[in-house]
């Protein structure tokens, strides 16, 4: 899986600059766009939001100017919207498609912070 690529402790430490962690929620989006699309545009257009949310928050947490009370809020309120989503649509698409969803998107969250 793309969220599991090992990385040199070189490339590791500018992954956020370099919007490394941006392509690898893309491949998330990419792989789980069918799942969404297929219950409909409303479904999938949620899972964009999220897909969105997660993003600025990787932006703001590269950002220097941003307090870091701020980004660890911010940590928290999409770590919850994370889970939220998979919990609900856990009713539609499964609790394992979901868990693995949650997982991966978690994963490319916590590696961005450490």
């Amino acid at each position: 899986m793309a969220g599991e690529s090992k990385m040199s402790g070189d490339e590791g430490a500018g992954v956020v600059e370099g919007r490394g962690w941006i392509s690898l929620l893309k491949d998330i989006q990419e792989r789980y766009y069918g799942a969404f699309a297929d219950l409909g545009p409303g479904d999938l257009q949620q899972f964009k939001e999220l897909i969105e949310e997660v993003e600025g928050f990787l932006d703001r947490l590269n950002d220097a100017t941003t307090d870091f009370r701020l980004k660890l809020d911010d940590y928290g309120k999409v770590r919850a919207d994370v889970a939220e989503f998979c919990r609900y649509y856990a009713k539609w698409l499964g609790i394992p498609l979901m868990e693995r969803l949650k997982h991966e998107m978690n994963q490319v969250i916590e590696e961005a912070v450490t």
